[in-house]
């Protein structure tokens, strides 16, 4: 341990600022901004055994003082370099010897050859970190409602050599072992668990112990007057941290209990047991994701988590989805890392689709095949029929580039991918293969085609070709369905593929599917098919009677979109409530938006069917959707006069069932929260604005997030006295979250000015957090 007494006189010493002289040139790639493919690869072939051990100061309110020990063997001799972005540099000994000069540029320090040796080497390097609420490695968020502060890092997906210097690549992986000085009565929390802490006069320091090999991105800790909570009911030990001000309102137990089973049905699945050894979770306050994998300490969303309203059904499945999609990351992503992010679907995508995986096995009420549907089909269909869609595996040169290949493409399309996988290959090869791939790369690395070699290995069929297809090859199938008929019979059922953009190719994809055909009864004939050419008859639906529907896509199993054909269409439009099965209802109404959205169905229909069929809509996560849908045909896709003819009915409808006390909470939270987005009409503007001094509407409880909702839609319109209902919002809700949402509401002003201005202001703006 070191003191901070130590630690300021030695910043004073020796100072390394930005672009310091060296031996190296400043024309040299390798020393340019952000980690290049070429440096990522000449320290791999050369670096290995590294660890960290990294000590830091969080006492000053804007920077970290830190004192890094870097070890590592070398096997090739030479200049090496590694990667650091902080504020200063300010000393550096290498193997004892203090250097005679050395080159900082502000991306990288270069250790010249001479000081180092092949085999073991020491590195030892004194520095500063900067703390801010955005833009830095440590995020700082103040509690207005009690002046408390918290922190916490977050490095991914390159961001770790903003904390520290370190060879940030996730191909490089290290034990790491933290020691943090933070004020008297902070609490902290890292990946390792903690050994020891001791409190003087300058503060208190927390020890924690050396991780197992982890990626620099995953590196984390959370300081502060944390609130610690546990659950009784947990088989292992969890330990969640929470704001002060907010630990009356956590779930605990059902938050803990998640983790908990999420870690035991994994384990068991996978096969391998839990790689960390203990787990803590932090809520953290202005997380701009919905979690953060990190080994040993899952971060999660304080605003996702910890609900200002009652949650409907939607959110309460996300919750849960989103920690078995954190936990499910401890293997894969964590356990087992991408080589380098342009594979970084093999994270995400999987931790995605293992959580529809567990959910369906531990919750099968829930429907998790149908929420998967919904989450995750829709918005990759909407990216990958356009032309700037990207393949899943993203070319990707230097890391300075990886946040851009955050996205549709990674989240939704991937996992649904994967589903198509587990269909082809069978549910006992493609989990053999998953626990073959991870017993090999424990603790190591992989790329997408070691995956499907293992899967491929499981179930005895090479899948690299099928790989080139999903994996390399950009966008997506569609499926036209053509049927034929003579006499109450069908003569030909013709399935047409074709791509949704011309940068696929003209080559048909390979997919395992099946045709379902709908009596007028409700029965159901249920056709397996292989689709590998252009133009597919199903010669099996021959001289049956004509099917009321038809669905070339039931179960969901296939990835690509489904054009219904006019008969299917004309008979849903009328007739779709009468489809018993939601999971198949909630299909069916996503075919029939996909139509919408190739003009083949006008919106003005599709919004008739929506209105026609929403007030007996019973499913929560349907209606929810189907809401969504109705609003942006409505706001979007409608021409002016048509949008100002039909308004009054969309809105009559919405408000019908949001002020129905007899419908359920979901249902009509759903509704309401619809009405407020697409309110336009005089008389509802005036309504909503009457909401603000009601504390609920029928019985149905109007919270904050509700009012800012109003609040900006009010300002959005041009409503007068907008900006005094901003600042009484704010006045009544001091929470970070109330101002997130002042600043939304402000900046929603239909004034090109105030636009700009708020533009400018999220980028430029330090007292800005990152969410």
């Amino acid at each position: 341990m070191m003191s901070l007494a130590f630690l300021l006189a030695a910043l004073t010493a020796f100072p390394l600022s930005p672009h310091a002289a060296g031996t190296g040139s400043a024309a040299d790639s390798l020393m340019g901004p952000g980690v290049s493919v070429a440096l990522a690869r000449d320290r791999a072939a050369r670096v290995s055994n590294v660890r960290y051990e990294l000590a830091l100061d969080v006492t000053a309110t804007d920077s970290a003082v830190g004192r890094l020990t870097a070890r590592f063997t070398l096997s090739t001799p030479g200049d090496l370099i590694l990667d650091f972005r902080g504020p200063s540099l300010r000393r550096m000994r290498i193997n004892g010897v203090t250097p005679a000069a050395v080159e900082f540029n502000g991306h990288h320090v270069r250790i010249p050859g001479n000081t180092l040796v092949v085999g073991s080497n020491r590195v030892d390097f004194e520095f500063t970190a900067a703390i801010a609420a955005a833009g830095a490695s440590i995020i700082r968020v103040r509690d207005p409602s009690d002046g408390a502060t918290y922190l916490y890092t977050l490095l991914v997906p390159s961001d770790a050599q903003l904390l520290f210097p370190c060879f940030d690549q996730p191909d490089l992986k290290a034990r790491v072992t933290l020691t943090l000085v933070t004020p008297m009565s902070w609490k902290a929390v890292a990946n390792g668990a903690l050994l020891t802490v001791d409190a003087s006069s300058r503060g208190t320091t927390h020890a924690f112990r050396e991780t197992a090999p982890i990626s620099t991105y995953l590196i984390a800790f959370a300081a502060g007057p944390w609130a610690t909570l546990t659950s009784d009911d947990s088989r292992r030990p969890i330990t969640l941290y929470v704001r002060q001000s907010r630990a009356r309102e956590v779930e605990v137990d059902s938050i803990i209990a998640d983790n908990d089973r999420a870690l035991d049905w994994l384990e068991r699945y996978f096969a391998s047991p839990y790689p960390f050894g203990k787990l803590d979770l932090v809520l953290a306050p202005a997380f701009p994701f919905s979690g953060m994998e990190h080994p040993g300490a899952v971060f999660y969303s304080e605003e996702r988590f910890v609900f200002r309203e009652a949650p409907t059904l939607p959110q309460r499945l996300g919750r849960t989805a989103t920690i078995y999609h954190e936990i499910a990351h401890q293997w894969f992503g964590d356990l087992v890392t991408m080589k380098w992010f342009d594979d970084l679907w093999l994270k995400e995508g999987f931790a995605t689709y293992m959580a529809a995986r567990m959910q369906a096995a531990l919750d099968p009420a829930a429907e998790a095949w149908k929420t998967f549907h919904l989450r995750n089909k829709p918005p990759a269909y909407a990216v990958d029929m356009t032309e700037g869609t990207t393949p899943v595996w993203q070319r990707l040169g230097n890391l300075d580039q990886a946040k851009s290949n955050y996205g549709a493409i990674v989240y939704n399309k991937a996992p649904s991918v994967l589903k198509q996988l587990e269909h082809l290959v069978g549910s006992d090869a493609f989990q053999g293969g998953i626990q073959r791939f991870i017993k090999q790369y424990a603790f190591g690395n992989a790329t997408w085609r070691e995956l499907l070699d293992a899967i491929g290995a499981a179930g005895n069929r090479p899948l690299q070709q099928w790989g080139e297809e999903y994996i390399l090859r950009p966008g997506l199938p569609v499926l036209e369905q053509h049927v034929e008929t003579r006499d109450g019979r069908v003569t030909r059922y013709v399935i047409v593929q074709r791509p949704a953009q011309a940068l696929s190719g003209p080559r048909p994809w390979p997919i395992r599917t099946e045709l379902v055909l709908a009596g007028e009864a409700g029965g159901l004939t249920r056709i397996p098919l292989i689709l590998s050419a252009d133009t597919t008859v199903v010669e099996q639906a021959h001289g049956l009677p004509v099917p009321a529907w038809s669905f070339a896509n039931h179960g969901d199993a296939a990835y690509g979109l489904v054009m219904l054909d006019p008969g299917s269409v004309a008979w849903l439009e009328h007739s779709i409530g009468s489809v018993g099965d939601s999971f198949t209802r909630a299909m069916l109404w996503g075919a029939l938006w996909d139509l919408v959205r190739e003009s083949r169905l006008s919106p003005e229909r599709f919004v008739r069917m929506a209105l026609r069929e929403l007030p007996a809509e019973t499913d929560e996560q349907i209606a929810a959707v189907l809401l969504g849908r109705l609003t942006r045909a409505s706001s979007r896709y409608l021409g002016r006069v048509q949008r100002d003819a039909m308004l009054p009915d969309v809105e009559r409808v919405l408000l019908q069932v949001a002020s129905d006390s007899n419908r359920p909470y979901g249902i009509r939270r759903t509704h309401l929260d619809a009405l407020v987005q697409i309110a336009g009409t005089p008389p509802l503007l005036d309504s909503l604005a009457s909401l603000l001094a009601q504390d609920d509407l029928s019985g149905l409880p109007i919270g904050a997030p509700t009012r800012w909702a109003i609040v900006t839609r009010l300002v959005a319109t041009g409503r007068p006295a907008a900006d005094s209902l901003v600042a009484a919002m704010s006045a009544r809700d001091s929470t970070p979250e109330g101002a997130r949402r002042a600043f939304v509401a402000r900046a929603a002003a239909p004034d090109p000015e105030v636009k700009a201005r708020y533009f400018a202001r999220y980028f430029e703006d330090g007292a800005l957090n990152e969410d």
